[in-house]
């Protein structure tokens, strides 16, 4: 009998520590979260980041100008950045940073070969946009 709840015991610590994640800071969460809008002179373009308690990524919606389905990505932290990698057919490779209470947003476009293996990213061709939160 003794055995056996030593086994659960172990089975249970031991599930405990693999579910455990490296978590994001509170001071990083607070500096991302909120509405972000990029406005230029024909559309205004809107995104949406928020964090999940306990987990190790972010949840970054594309709301765009309002007009096509909202989309959402996991993106994760990367030093100072968050970072969305890029998947084949769904969205190129995006990093985004806060610099003076701005958020600057990079779209970098990624070249995959007939296979679907990732080739390189096209730094040169970057686009970069800078947002503005107007809701925390």
């Amino acid at each position: 009998m003794k055995i056996m709840i030593k086994i659960i015991l172990l089975l249970l610590c031991a599930q405990s520590a693999f579910t455990q994640t490296a978590r994001i800071p509170e001071s990083v969460r607070s500096t991302f979260e909120g509405i972000w809008q990029h406005k230029n002179k024909l559309q205004t373009n809107s995104l949406k980041i928020q964090f999940e308690p306990r987990k190790d990524y972010a949840l970054f919606t594309d709301i765009g100008a309002g007009f096509a389905p909202s989309k959402t990505f996991h993106v994760h932290l990367k030093g100072n950045q968050l970072v969305l990698p890029a998947v084949r057919n769904q969205n190129d490779s995006i990093e985004m940073e806060i610099i003076n209470g701005k958020l600057f947003l990079r779209t970098i476009p990624v070249e995959w070969d007939a296979q679907g293996k990732f080739i390189k990213a096209d730094t040169s061709r970057q686009e970069r946009r800078i947002f503005k939160r107007i809701k925390k």
